[in-house]
């Protein structure tokens, strides 16, 4: 994900976890993901490759993907 610093995109991806109501150990079950990947995004550790971040936009309800990726200001859904 070239268009985003970690720091912003974990930012983002946890504003869109608490307005779904999801928790990081649910994503990481609805992506297939380790929760300690999850964990590191939301941290802001590391981002997301395009694959993992597909999934995360597909198992989150509302998330936009370029609102995740930091492309428009529109917030999540909900």
């Amino acid at each position: 994900m070239p268009f985003s610093h970690p720091e912003a995109f974990a930012a983002r991806l946890n504003n869109c976890l608490s307005k779904a109501r999801v928790s990081q150990l649910e994503l990481a079950r609805r992506t297939g993901l380790t929760p300690c990947q999850i964990n590191h995004f939301c941290c802001g550790r590391r981002l997301p490759s395009l694959r993992n971040f597909s999934k995360i936009c597909q198992s989150l309800p509302g998330a936009d993907p370029r609102y995740l990726m930091g492309l428009g200001e529109a917030g999540p859904a909900g």
